[in-house]
């Protein structure tokens, strides 16, 4: 069984960075460790972190958001954009991932009950997550990043939210 906390301890956190730098190439190739702690630190200030652990207590997957836009100094608090998310191979299932799209969906209306919109970047060359994220949201743009170009999706966050509770 698959349970997931939210980051709140320190404790929590650790664990959720050891992971997120353990597998920073899985989650983007090339991805610095300098890049990779920087999102770390915005995601503990400007959102929340989701750390998946199995029955014997082992990380096996992240999850994560933020309110408000990078690019804007984290204003317009009422757009989440989504963080990277990675499992291990044994847990990349279909049910893990829409379970931790439900945890974040309601982690985002209790961060902000105003939540207006959500954003998904992914890398511009994956088609895989380009397929999977283009069957729930729509290309909103593509911008240059320090991870390369970056394709976003954009949907209301009620659409979102509406989305997940279809696979509770």
């Amino acid at each position: 069984m698959v349970r997931i906390e939210v980051c709140a301890t320190t404790s929590q956190w650790s664990r959720y960075t050891e992971f997120y730098i353990g597998h920073r190439t899985s989650i983007v190739p090339g991805y610095p460790v300098a890049l990779a702690l920087k999102d770390v630190r915005d995601t503990m200030r400007q959102g929340r972190g989701g750390l998946l652990t199995n029955e014997a207590d082992e990380a096996i997957g992240i999850g994560s958001f933020v309110l408000g836009l990078a690019e804007e100094g984290f204003g317009r608090k009422e757009i989440a954009v989504l963080g990277n998310s990675f499992f291990t191979e044994r847990y990349r299932g279909s049910r893990t991932f829409f379970r931790g799209l439900q945890a974040l969906s309601v982690q985002i209306a209790e961060a902000n009950p105003d939540a207006a919109e959500v954003r998904i970047p992914t890398a511009a060359d994956n088609a895989y997550t380009n397929r999977l994220y283009g069957k729930l949201a729509k290309l909103s743009g593509s911008r240059e990043t320090d991870y390369g170009t970056v394709n976003v999706y954009s949907l209301p966050y009620a659409d979102f939210a509406a989305f997940c509770r279809r696979y509770s």
